[in-house]
């Protein structure tokens, strides 16, 4: 979009019609999805069936449910969300809500039929034909109403494509009290979901309630994390739970030894894109999204808060639910410093926050595992290295800010 020339205020159309269809779709459907790769491995060999039924089900009437609402208040819940209850072709949101959040259940169903084949075939194409349809509203037709239209249209091929997946995998029988058990099941994970990755929707929020709609995506195309970090990351920790559950001595001397491999391929990583990022937007962008570098190398301080997995311990311990308590303390902090700093450091003020947040939340989660559970951070957290790449990553993010000027 930007670099055949649309203008800020034209792609902010499309980012902000999107924005809201998944703010309204997010939580729940992963959430769903996610209690479904949990809950069915629990269920005998006849039932699992029935229950991917079931769950195709529930993921439409969420979904059927949102689309109806969303079509009668479509004008206050747009002005809520993105403060603009003006916005053209949001009509055809409705469509994207019925058909989009449902279909990744497609993954999930191929997934816990053992055929992972299948997943990074589906994905191809996929891509593929979402990359065509793009392309063709992008460059052909040039239009934000054609490109709303296509991610539409694309939505509801994946759709039909769950439909004929789901006869092949589930058998078609309403079971009242599975619904109702899995229903159960899921909510506390929908909750959990929205606490622990809701903050990106609650910024894109604060951003449309303080800045103009040319704004919105300078915000949504710098507010992002390095994603092998998340990966990588995310990756570890789900590897040592069940590990440190059996054996947590053990397993924290692998956590530390495996951080410690990771602080050398990510914080050299991060420090150079602080360093060439104001380079790379306006190669990738335009010069009119120099701030989105600024909002990009102070998201990539995150890695001072995300690299260390104290989460580890206390999942261990099964203290699952102060990491829910601290989860919702990181949203408030992140909310309240979020509004207060908007108004004074702009854009960036949003992105300082998050970063804050994020530190909070840490600090507050190995401050627990010492004092609560026994667990100094010295036993996972190699202090050395951390502290020397810690102090390497703010400086060279200091000098960065001495380098440039985002306007």
């Amino acid at each position: 979009m930007v670099k055949v020339g649309w203008d800020k205020e034209t792609v902010a159309i499309y980012e902000l019609i999107f924005f809201a269809a998944h703010l309204l779709s997010f939580a729940w459907s992963t959430g769903v999805n996610n209690a479904l790769l949990a809950y069915y491995p629990t269920l005998v060999e006849e039932k699992k069936k029935v229950l991917l039924f079931n769950v195709v089900l529930l993921m439409f009437t969420f979904s059927l449910v949102v689309a109806i609402l969303f079509w009668f208040f479509r004008s206050p819940i747009m002005s809520l969300l993105t403060d603009h209850s003006d916005l053209p072709y949001t009509q055809w949101i409705v469509l994207f809500l019925i058909c989009s959040p449902s279909s990744v259940l497609v993954q999930a169903i191929y997934l816990l039929r053992n055929e992972p084949q299948k997943i990074t075939i589906y994905t191809h194409w996929i891509f593929i034909i979402q990359l065509l349809i793009v392309a063709t509203a992008i460059l052909v037709l040039g239009t934000v109403e054609a490109l709303i239209i296509g991610i539409t249209l694309w939505s509801a091929i994946k759709f039909l494509y769950l439909i004929w997946v789901s006869q092949k995998y589930t058998r078609y029988r309403f079971d009242p009290l599975l619904y109702k058990t899995f229903l159960w099941f899921a909510l506390p994970l929908i909750f959990q979901f929205v606490l622990s990755n809701g903050m990106e929707y609650v910024d894109g929020i604060i951003v449309t309630q303080y800045f103009d709609v040319s704004s919105f995506p300078v915000f949504r195309y710098g507010a992002k994390e390095l994603p092998i970090t998340i990966i990588l990351v995310i990756s570890l920790t789900s590897a040592m739970i069940p590990l440190a559950v059996a054996d947590l001595k053990g397993t924290l001397v692998q956590i530390k030894q495996r951080t410690k491999k990771l602080m050398h391929l990510l914080f050299p990583i991060s420090a150079a894109l602080i360093l060439i990022s104001p380079y790379l937007y306006k190669w990738i962008y335009s010069e009119a999204y120099i701030v989105s570098a600024q909002l990009f190398n102070i998201y990539l301080l995150i890695l001072i808060a995300r690299i260390i997995l104290p989460q580890v311990v206390i999942y261990a311990k099964q203290r699952n639910g102060i990491i829910l308590l601290f989860t919702l303390l990181e949203l408030l902090v992140n909310v309240g410093l979020s509004i207060w700093w908007a108004q004074s450091l702009g854009l960036a003020g949003i992105a300082y926050a998050t970063v804050v947040a994020n530190l909070f939340y840490s600090a507050m989660l190995v401050i627990y595992a010492k004092f609560a559970l026994g667990v100094a951070p010295s036993t996972y957290i190699p202090l050395r290295t951390y502290t020397t790449y810690l102090i390497v990553l703010v400086g060279i993010f200091i000098l960065s800010t001495q380098m440039y000027n985002y306007g």
